[in-house]
């Protein structure tokens, strides 16, 4: 079960744009830092894909653009865990990796905006986890963020 902030912040990352590990792995490390390793983050994408929130895939070298994986929820996780098309997995990552690769990409589902829409905003609703953070904090009047 995701915590229903982190829930809520991941799905509205997640319909800003194709979400890589970098954006999962750094909105669970700031919402969650007590729970935020990186087996986590995959049992949370793991669970968006279980709750048709999010479709994985990555970049075609063929198209050149985003494409599903018309794949298992299991092959798609142990490309993520494992890496795909040379692009680093999670296991052995190291940070810069973890930031940078471009292994998959979450895109969210018409389920996965139900959801949000029914949400609405975590910013007005719990406040801006980076407030505190000059180049990254949300603008806005937002409730003061509780840890």
């Amino acid at each position: 079960m995701i915590d229903p902030r982190l829930e809520h912040f991941l799905l509205y990352e997640l319909d800003d744009d194709w979400m890589p590990l970098g954006p999962f792995v750094g909105t669970v490390r700031q919402i969650d830092p007590k729970n935020c390793s990186t087996q986590r983050v995959a049992a949370i994408i793991e669970e968006f894909i279980r709750n048709q929130w999010m479709i994985p895939g990555s970049w075609s070298t063929e198209t050149g653009t985003w494409e599903p994986w018309h794949v298992t929820v299991e092959e798609a996780m142990a490309r993520i865990a494992e890496g795909y098309e040379g692009e680093a997995g999670y296991i052995g990552a190291d940070e810069e990796e973890l930031a940078t690769t471009e292994v998959f990409r979450g895109e969210i589902t018409e389920v996965g905006r139900r959801r949000l829409d029914d949400l609405g905003s975590p910013y007005e609703k719990y406040g801006d986890p980076w407030e505190s953070n000059p180049s990254l904090r949300a603008t806005g009047d937002f409730p003061p963020w509780t840890p």
